[in-house]
């Protein structure tokens, strides 16, 4: 494992920032730390920047403990969100700097700055100051200023933020290509989920300093395996007892639910539905387009739920009465989460296999 954190707390006065945290990343993986904000995840970019030091429990890269090394002798780049570039220097001489500090030579610095330069897709640009670029360039600038020194390890705390969102969707698959491309361990901190699950090879999601779960975008979204979890990714309806819904009366073991809206399918009729014994009948309380689709507000008893209707399907009308097939729900306890299936739906399909 090339990061590892163990049992690492954190006080700030009365706030736990870090509470026993542990985990670990492999080398060259582009990790997302993921959490709302006041959850930890920038406390634990810092201790392993070592910009704050742990009350207790280590801190590990590359197989070497490293809460008594100063930040400078850590090997690590870090990228901030407000850039934190040198107004009064040029592109060229931001890049530079790490290594003018390093004392490299002239020549070398020149042939990495150039190298850096061209691999941000700013050649051209390099006498230019950061005040005549734009925020996505100038972000740019702060990554190949953080990799000039070749760091064994990139940090990078919310480095979209302040981009608007055209950009930042750019940027977004700009570095995860240059990441993978270099091969270089890489932390991020972000609470855009978006984010997160398009540019990061595995998640670590925070909440209340604490670690909830760890692992790929796909395994978290289908299997979220603690409460906060299931409502935290993704949008979510709550549903204080979902074994009043069909094909969900046998399990009693929990009543709360996450249904996500892409779980639910709506239908004007059984001739849209595969199996419509599986299905509620519900009345239409709302419709939004979406763009890529409607969403739909449906009434079922008294639960509120959202769905999502295809553009190329009839439109729904509020007032209507629909069938809503719920596929899947998540239903959670105090401390754990789970995949529960439609049970009549399962039966149903299993008369076609």
């Amino acid at each position: 494992m090339y990061v590892e954190l163990k049992n690492v707390n954190k006080t700030f006065a009365d706030f736990k920032a870090s509470d026993n945290v542990n985990f670990k990343i492999e080398q060259g993986k582009l990790i997302g730390l993921l959490g709302p904000s006041g959850s930890g995840k920038t406390t634990i970019l810092r201790m392993i920047a070592g910009l704050e030091t742990p009350d207790s429990g280590d801190i590990i890269i590359n197989g070497e403990k490293v809460n008594d090394v100063e930040p400078g002798k850590r090997g690590i780049g870090f990228v901030f969100q407000s850039y934190a570039l040198f107004r009064h220097m040029t592109v060229y001489d931001n890049v530079a700097f790490g290594l003018v500090i390093q004392k490299a030579k002239k020549d070398e610095i020149q042939k990495r700055v150039m190298e850096l330069i061209e691999l941000i897709g700013l050649k051209g640009l390099e006498k230019r100051y950061p005040g005549q670029l734009s925020g996505g360039q100038r972000q740019r600038v702060a990554f190949a200023r953080a990799l000039a020194p070749n760091p064994k390890l990139l940090l990078l705390d919310e480095p979209f933020a302040a981009i608007d969102a055209k950009v930042r969707k750019e940027l977004r698959s700009w570095l995860r290509e240059t990441i993978s491309k270099l091969g270089i361990t890489s932390i991020f901190v972000t609470h855009d989920q978006d984010e997160a699950v398009e540019v990061a090879d595995e998640i670590i999601i925070t909440n209340k300093g604490k670690i909830e779960q760890k692992g790929t975008p796909v395994e978290i979204y289908k299997n979220p395996k603690t409460p906060f979890v299931a409502q935290f990714i993704g949008e979510s309806n709550l549903i204080e007892d979902y074994t009043k819904l069909k094909g969900f009366e046998d399990d009693v073991r929990e009543t709360k639910a996450i249904v996500r809206p892409e779980f639910i399918q709506l239908a004007k009729n059984d001739s849209e539905i595969l199996t419509p014994l599986a299905a509620e009948k519900g009345i239409v309380k709302g419709t939004a387009f979406r763009g890529s689709n409607i969403e739909v507000d449906v009434q079922i008893g008294e639960q509120l739920l959202s769905g999502y209707r295809s553009l190329e399907e009839e439109p729904l009308k509020i007032g209507e009465e629909v069938l809503v097939l719920i596929h899947r729900v998540y239903a959670f306890n105090d401390k754990n989460a789970k995949v529960i299936e439609n049970k009549i739906k399962t039966q149903e399909m299993s008369v076609f296999i």
